[in-house]
């Protein structure tokens, strides 16, 4: 059995990205993994180059949707398929750090967290690092998660147990985001570390005004299962008005006030 199940979800990725991230999985220092590739319904160029990395490394499980099904039913498929003791995500146009999974394990194990995330480096589409993603040590984690989501998803590491929750179907965007909040309110131990393990890529084509806005209204009704249903309590509900409030700014307003002044 694997130690690690490396789990990715594909769909019409750039082929340029898909290729890098893949290789900078198989690339890794530790090598005891079984690596689990979503075929999400993608069209035949995605589908070619995912089934040459079939051939060519037996490490790869490639898995194939009928259709597309989205990200969040994807990466159930994928749990549910792991064998691994260890489970760790990774996006399709992202790029991990030769010593990722040598480093998360080593640090998951040491401190006996079950779910850990780390720093990374922000990409352009050239590759170019435009900045680095450093988190403060945290105190209190539920309060910060509240205020909202300042983890990266592909740095995801955690024991199997954990993603055994699996996501919540109904989000089809800040899937990670609910599940971070529901599995911390169950008591699982979550910690951070401070080493950069990713080049997180920032793909501007795929910026827009309307995915902005489903982000945050699926991101409002995380912090509202999480003060109804998991365990937040309503100390919490002024969290849950200030994201109502932002939601409800004119888009570039709001992109001023909040990502500029109150940085």
């Amino acid at each position: 059995m694997p130690k690690i199940s490396v789990l990715m979800s594909a769909w019409n990725e750039n082929p340029t990205f898909l290729k890098k991230s893949i290789e900078s999985i198989l690339s890794q220092s530790f090598t005891d993994f079984e690596f689990i590739i979503i075929n999400d319904g993608s069209s035949k160029e995605t589908s070619d180059i995912l089934k040459k990395y079939v051939q060519n490394d037996n490490r790869v499980i490639l898995l194939e949707n009928a259709s597309n099904l989205g990200l969040t039913r994807s990466l159930n498929i994928g749990i549910r398929k792991s064998k691994g003791e260890f489970i760790a995500r990774m996006d399709s146009d992202d790029i991990s750090s030769p010593e990722r999974l040598e480093k998360e394990l080593g640090f998951i194990s040491k401190n006996n967290f079950d779910l850990i995330m780390a720093n990374c480096d922000f990409i352009n589409n050239k590759d170019e690092i435009i900045k680095q993603k450093i988190l403060s040590p945290i105190t209190d984690l539920k309060k910060s998660l509240m205020k909202g989501n300042f983890f990266i998803h592909s740095t995801f590491f955690g024991k199997k147990k954990v993603f055994n929750e699996l996501y919540n179907e109904k989000f089809q965007r800040a899937q990670d985001y609910e599940f971070l909040l529901r599995v911390l309110g169950k008591g699982y131990e979550l910690g951070q570390m401070s080493d950069s393990v990713l080049k997180y890529r920032i793909n501007t084509e795929s910026i827009s005004i309307k995915k902005a806005k489903q982000q945050e209204f699926c991101a409002l009704k995380a912090r509202l299962l999480a003060i109804t249903k998991y365990g937040y309590g309503y100390s919490f509900l002024p969290y849950l008005l200030r994201s109502l409030l932002i939601l409800m700014l004119p888009y570039k307003l709001k992109n001023f006030i909040v990502y500029k002044i109150l940085k």
